[in-house]
């Protein structure tokens, strides 16, 4: 027979468990997929979910899959949710079995999306605590004259992890075997059976508590999921905090309260609870019942896997130095992937409205460095480029790099340099994206990694967030660092048009997308029919000024064009005004010119671009770009000279600016 506990403020137990009803439940509580917005994902997840999770039968998962889609934005296509779901049935089950969301399952989910109340208390035991520990759960009650619930004892000290599973298993929910409404309570550390759950009977020193009760739960749970503290659990109590079990993993009680404190004293900001100092301490147990609502797991496992780890990362931090000594280390500078652009090292995003083929743009970057050609206009260095498609699928992704080898006359046999990875319908939230590639390229390195789309890797991170979105850079910036790697990814506009805006306040969503990157390349649409204007805006290199591509059936190429005629924003007999408006002489113009590289084919000259832009800046021309370099070509004008050290010509006067 089933253990049950009634507990002095015992009310009645709920109904009989019903697990389609408690799936429904579950659907409830997540907003519908948005295509484009991780929405594929999302759905699957879904699926997985109801398969794996709740373990339905295919007729009620697929009855439940249609009463979601309805709110999915659009609505998938019958046969592509049917496609969902049978991927979800050959998925790997569960490490506790099909019906269970436990450790190595259940963390898919707990990050993302809600853990459902008949499966948390597992999940959570699971997280926190090995087989053979004795878990202390006592429940909660509201002592006579107080309107504040405390355990009701020292707890149930009898059982182990996975008896007290089997019980609430048994029972459809630990709920129900402990049948207060005023809460549940588990010690943060396993303890003696039988004993009275004291400091002196804990077993394993392994958690701290850190809860408040003086900030908003919001901001709680920001800050901790934030923390990278090593957290086994994040619990919502049901009332004011949100509860994080912290690794502390001591051998002992002095080395204990010395991890505790060092833990504390790194979360700035939060105003932790001082009375969470014993290894004994009671915390909220999830699955239990606290007046008309739960008490909630949030999520498992973040942060380091161990204390040890977390220290680790700590200690490896930069030391702060005096810049005397900063200074005396030369440092050469990393490669420069492209000329003037972008450093090995660095992060770069190419943004633009939707459609603007931003990803045939990346595949021709792809191509482009991993055989050495030159790209917009731009010459590269021949280097080893990783492509991880997240979106299009094989087939289609296989046209478009042999349509764009073709146009620009190169033979497949010769991408060696330029490798694919397509995890379309993959687990793909950043971090585990990141440990992903850094796993598989120990064995081989690469000089730039592509990610595409980026919002693909979001997780449940909102994009008008600039903390989450921090986040999201943060990561790729731990990629460029331990790869050794530049960086590049691509990002999104807003709707309607954004061309009165700067260049950097272009990108939809969070502010810092325009402001983290080494490299950000806005792509404005031109008046011209497909075509773009490019404004470039680099940290680390001198400023490369705006210029225009326009689509050429297979790659974008620079053309003369003036990058000021914006579509919407102004007419060109505006441009024309205000271009005659503007004067200048030929040694005015371009006696200050940067050092740039020439070729005899002008649409891959940076000095006739240059000239051209110039020119068209100040009411002149454009199109006598060729005949106006030769004439300031010449040595006795001296408007601009030839570099033999860096085979580049420059503005006379281009070193005395």
């Amino acid at each position: 027979m089933a253990f049950i506990y009634t507990s002095q403020g015992s009310g009645e137990p709920p109904g009989d468990y019903n697990v389609v009803e408690h799936a429904q439940r579950y659907l409830s509580a997540i907003p519908g997929a948005i295509s484009g917005q991780g929405g594929h994902n999302q759905t699957y997840t879904v699926a997985c979910v109801l398969i794996q999770g709740f373990a339905l039968s295919t007729e009620d998962a697929w009855r439940l899959l249609l009463e979601y889609n309805q709110r999915c934005q659009p609505a998938w296509t019958e046969k592509e949710l049917w496609h969902k779901l049978e991927s979800a049935q050959k998925a790997d089950p569960p490490a506790g079995g099909k019906g269970s969301m436990a450790k190595g399952h259940a963390n898919s989910y707990t990050s993302y999306y809600p853990v459902e109340e008949a499966y948390q208390f597992e999940t959570f035991l699971k997280a926190c605590f090995e087989p053979d520990d004795i878990v202390s759960i006592a429940p909660g009650f509201v002592p006579e004259g107080s309107e504040r619930a405390i355990p009701e004892h020292s707890g149930v000290n009898l059982f182990t992890r996975d008896q007290w599973m089997q019980k609430s298993e048994e029972s459809s929910g630990i709920h129900r075997v402990f049948s207060s409404k005023d809460g549940l309570y588990v010690r943060i550390n396993p303890v003696e059976l039988r004993s009275n759950g004291t400091d002196k009977s804990v077993t394993s020193l392994r958690h701290s508590l850190i809860e408040s009760d003086k900030m908003q739960k919001e901001d709680q749970l920001r800050i901790l999921k934030t923390s990278g503290l090593p957290i086994s659990a994040l619990i919502d109590s049901g009332g004011n905090s949100i509860h994080a079990w912290v690794k502390v993993e001591a051998e002992n009680l002095q080395q204990y309260h010395e991890r505790r404190e060092k833990l504390w004293a790194s979360l700035k900001g939060f105003e932790i609870d001082q009375a969470n100092k014993n290894p004994s301490r009671y915390s909220r147990c999830p699955g239990g019942l606290r007046g008309s609502g739960t008490q909630k797991l949030l999520a498992v496992n973040l942060g380091p896997k161990s204390y040890a780890e977390w220290e680790e990362k700590q200690s490896s931090e930069p030391q702060i130095q005096c810049a005397a000594d900063f200074c005396l280390v030369e440092e050469p500078d990393p490669p420069l992937l492209i000329e003037g652009l972008l450093y090995k090292g660095s992060k770069m995003i190419i943004a633009g409205p939707s459609k603007s083929r931003k990803s045939w743009n990346l595949i021709d970057l792809a191509i482009a460095m991993s055989t050495g050609e030159s790209w917009c206009g731009f010459s590269t260095k021949k280097s080893r480029v990783l492509y991880v498609n997240l979106e299009i699928q094989s087939f289609s992704y296989r046209k478009r790099i042999k349509h764009v080898a073709k146009g620009r006359g190169i033979h497949i046999q010769e991408l060696t340099n330029f490798h694919t990875w397509t995890l379309r319908g993959q687990d793909v939230e950043i971090t585990q994206l990141v440990e992903k590639i850094l796993k598989h390229t120990e064995a081989s390195s690469y000089d730039l990694i592509i990610i595409d789309p980026i919002y693909k890797t979001y997780g449940d991170r909102q994009e008008n967030s600039n903390t989450e979105m921090a986040q999201v850079l943060a990561a790729l910036e731990k990629l460029a660092l331990k790869a050794e790697a530049a960086v590049a990814i691509a990002a999104h506009f807003p709707k309607g048009n954004v061309s009165g805006r700067d260049a950097m306040d272009r990108i939809s969503g969070a502010s810092v997308f325009g402001r983290d990157p080494d490299v950000l390349l806005t792509m404005t649409t031109h008046e011209m029919e497909d075509a773009y204007t490019i404004t470039p805006i680099v940290r680390d290199l001198p400023p490369v000024h705006e210029f225009v591509v326009q689509w050429n059936g297979f790659r974008f190429q620079r053309t003369l064009a003036h990058p000021g005629a914006l579509a919407g924003k102004e007419s060109s007999k505006t441009h024309q005004q205000m271009r005659n408006s503007e004067a200048g002489s030929y040694r005015d113009m371009f006696s200050h010119m940067p050092p740039l590289r020439h070729s005899n084919d002008p649409s891959e000259s940076q000095v006739i671009n240059y000239i051209a832009k110039v020119l068209d800046e100040h009411g002149k021309d454009p199109q006598k770009a060729q005949s106006t370099f030769n004439m300031i070509r010449n040595s006795r004008r001296k408007i601009i000279i030839y570099d033999n050290t860096q085979k580049l010509w420059k503005g006379s006067l281009y070193d005395t600016i």
